[in-house]
């Protein structure tokens, strides 16, 4: 049986970076999550996506990518989080953003949507 390690880059959407940074690095690492939603995060990036159609993923996402990104150069780490919150397409876009004006390339990007019900709610309130 293939044995893999993930560790836990974050907790909450405010987390610290710095134990992620040396995770990727030492941690010897197969995949890293960074868990950032809570029902008051998602309503508040749901909020953010209402007034601005680019926004409403965690604020601290391009910090973070910032530094994710070049500490992974070279690592075999995969990254599994949940900070598009209620916008991942354009947290995808902004890592890709993110990586290319880092030159770094490679990088593999993928967003995971389906789950906004906003749309469905004026008929199922009929």
């Amino acid at each position: 049986m293939r044995k893999i390690r993930i560790g836990s880059g974050a907790g909450f959407a405010g987390d610290r970076i710095d134990p992620a940074i040396d995770l990727i690095k030492y941690g010897n690492l197969d995949y890293i999550g960074f868990e950032c939603l809570a029902e008051r995060t998602i309503a508040l990036a749901v909020r953010q996506k209402m007034n601005n159609p680019d926004e409403g993923y965690n604020d601290l996402l391009e910090e973070r990518f910032r530094l994710i990104l070049p500490a992974m150069q070279g690592s075999k780490v995969k990254i599994i989080t949940n900070m598009g919150a209620a916008n991942p397409q354009a947290a995808a876009a902004k890592v890709a953003e993110i990586a290319r004006s880092l030159n770094i390339s490679g990088v593999r990007i993928a967003a995971v949507t389906g789950d906004d019900v906003l749309a469905l709610l004026p008929r199922m309130l009929e």
